[in-house]
């Protein structure tokens, strides 16, 4: 996962611009009552995300006793995302993504915002800023589960969770044929057993472990050629260890824990594959 500073935008900027694009002059006027309401959730969202709380927010489809759940996902799709006058905040939200990357996953391209609670079940937070991470569209959509139910289910947040600067992600190589890698979470010494836990909910949830080694494979594949011609000649395992290691110093420098890092990581520290294993490499 990418560290993305959080934004400045508050809903007390956010809510009411988008509010203001509303036709219905009642519809508006029940809007703009839940200001208070909103600011509030901002509130209480941005303490309980630091402390492992976020699981404690009760979910609700009634806002102010007028303004449904439905409602405010509307006020979401039709204003901030549909009018330019909320697009604006979209924009500046979803641009914040590294490299235009998805934070998540660190490998699709951010082309929407996610929900970090979904808004069906937590409407006050439809378009509170801290709430709408940049995303990719299968990050997005393929969460395995919409919203946590106890502290270790609490997925890491881009705005407020920083492990970008250790290394967790690891990766084994299968001596199977063809050969595969299988990535896990090495938790890092300085984490307590919460961040753990988080962090390995997070590979979970949105399944990266099998995105990650589909992409290996598919890596693996385009670097046999290459593997057997450096083995060869007259460097052998040691140039494959040496290339390997080169690759793997070059993906950390962009991203530590990237699956690219980890994966050229987990070759050039393997025996077996440098020394003719990666025969096994699918065609």
């Amino acid at each position: 996962m990418r560290k993305i500073d959080k934004p400045t935008l508050t809903a007390a900027v956010v809510f009411p611009i988008c509010v203001s694009t509303v036709g219905n002059v009642a519809f508006r006027g029940r809007l703009t009552a839940c200001q208070t309401l909103v600011n509030d959730a901002e509130n209480e969202f941005d303490i309980k995300i630091t402390k492992g709380l976020i699981h404690t927010i009760i979910p609700e489809t009634l806002v102010n006793g007028n303004v449904t759940n439905i409602e405010l996902k509307k006020l979401y799709t039709g204003q901030m995302v549909a009018k330019p006058q909320g697009r604006v905040y979209y924009d500046e939200l979803l641009m914040s993504a590294p490299q235009g990357l998805c934070p998540l996953c660190s490998h699709g391209e951010a082309t929407t915002l996610d929900h970090y609670l979904p808004k069906t079940k937590y409407p006050r937070l439809s378009i509170v800023p801290v709430n709408l991470v940049p995303a990719c569209k299968d990050c997005n959509t393929g969460k395995l589960a919409d919203s946590p139910t106890g502290p270790t289910d609490e997925t890491l947040h881009p705005y407020y969770d920083d492990i970008e600067n250790v290394k967790w992600l690891s990766a084994d190589v299968n001596k199977t044929q063809p050969i595969s890698l299988t990535f896990r979470v090495s938790a890092h010494a300085t984490w307590d057993p919460l961040l753990s836990a988080r962090v390995i909910s997070h590979l979970d949830c949105f399944n990266l472990n099998i995105l990650y080694a589909s992409q290996a494979g598919r890596r693996l594949s385009g670097m046999k050629f290459n593997l057997e011609n450096i083995f060869s000649s007259s460097e052998g395992t040691t140039g494959v260890k040496k290339y390997l290691t080169a690759e793997a110093v070059s993906y950390e420098h962009v991203n530590l824990n990237s699956w690219e890092s980890t994966m050229y990581r987990a070759l050039a520290e393997d025996d077996w594959f440098c020394s003719g294993g990666f025969r096994l490499i699918a065609s």
